[in-house]
């Protein structure tokens, strides 16, 4: 009986962490030209504070975590093993559309933001027709 309460509290536990592990990799791609402006923090940590709970941790506190983790990291290869584990066809496709998202926050596409997450897209399995179309729904 308390397996059934443990497994509800582990797959809550999943979830939140799934969401962190989506928002590093958008950070990756507002940090991919080495300047994250303001606008781009802007939407990071209103995308931060719409999926995590920051009652414990503030979600400029969450950023800053978010933002060690990836000065520390070799690769995003990590990343992307756990979003192609966990997640189905449509939901990598709505971390892509964050990435665009992301990517647009400043007005400006940089190349090394859009290998990022064309880089990314191929890792998680989505075909270049689905990559074109959410870029589009973000293109200004």
């Amino acid at each position: 009986m308390f397996k059934f309460f443990k497994k509800k509290e582990v797959e809550k536990k999943k979830e939140k962490n799934l969401k962190l592990v989506s928002l590093c990799l958008a950070f990756e791609v507002a940090n991919a030209d080495d300047d994250i402006d303001s606008q781009e923090k802007d939407l990071l940590l209103d995308k931060i504070k719409g999926a995590l709970d920051t009652s414990v941790l503030s979600e400029n506190e969450i950023f800053n975590a978010i933002k060690e983790e990836s000065e520390n990291r070799i690769s995003f290869y990590d990343i992307i093993r756990d979003i192609n584990v966990n997640l189905e066809k449509e939901e990598k496709i709505k971390i892509l559309e964050m990435m665009w998202e992301v990517a647009y926050a400043d007005r400006v596409l940089n190349v090394d933001e859009e290998k990022i997450i064309k880089r990314s897209a191929d890792m998680l399995g989505i075909k270049p027709s689905i990559v074109l179309q959410t870029k589009s729904k973000f293109k200004v």
